[in-house]
This record gives C-alpha cells, structure tokens and sequence, in this order.
C-alpha cells in the first residue's frame, strides 16, 4: 500500500463525507469501492476535467486534498488508465469518486433527501 493524494473541489469532498457520515463506511474501504465502480462501469473522463489551463472559463478548480492509499493493483490500473487518457491518476480518482458518490447516493440518503441535496423536486 502507497499513500497518496488528490485534489477535489470542496464541495465534493462535502459530499463524500456526508456519503460516509450516513453510510458509516470507512474511507478506505469507499475508495476503494470508487477505483472499483470506476473499472468495472467503464466510467468515461468528463472533458472539464481534463482542462488544464487555469484561466480557462471550463477549468474546475479544485481546492481541498484527499488521501488515499492505494494497493499495487489498483495503483497499476490507474497508471495504465491515466496514460490512456493523457491525465494523471488523480483526475481518474476525482471522476471515481464523483461517480461512484453519485451512483450510492440515492440508496444511503434516499431518493428524496438525494433530490433535495440537488435542489430537486421528488416530481421530476
């Protein structure tokens, strides 16, 4: 296991931790589940993710740091992914943990209360 870090928006990082104050998960064990959800759904990198460039209107800042520590297997498979991708292993590990936070949501918080956390009407 090798420690590393990845940077994320704040709110984000909000949202995972209300996912693991509800679910009682344990970080470790969510991030892992993130790499996991990523591979096995074949998950596509979202283009704002991929800006580079600062100054660009589309660049999503990311302000907070997340640590992680990661097993050779999934630190490989990452490896491999982000040179597939031309970005580096973090912004592989921001898509992950978006995607995987937003796919469990709905079964920890409840249709409703995920509705409501993005100001959603139950209707729609």
């Amino acid at each position: 296991m090798t420690k590393t870090t990845f940077h994320v928006t704040k709110s984000a990082l909000q949202f995972e931790n209300l996912l693991l104050r509800y679910s009682g998960t344990p970080r470790a064990e969510f991030h892992r589940n993130m790499i996991d959800y990523f591979f096995q759904n074949n998950i596509q990198i979202h283009p704002q993710l991929l800006i580079r460039k600062i100054y660009d209107p589309n660049y999503i800042k990311k302000t907070e740091t997340e640590q992680i520590y990661l097993d050779d297997f999934r630190r490989e498979q990452l490896e491999k992914a982000a040179k597939e991708k031309g970005c580096g292993i973090g912004i592989i590990l921001f898509q992950a943990m978006i995607s995987y936070s937003v796919a469990i949501a709905p079964e920890i918080l409840g249709n409703r209360d995920f509705a409501r956390l993005f100001g959603l009407d139950e209707e729609e």
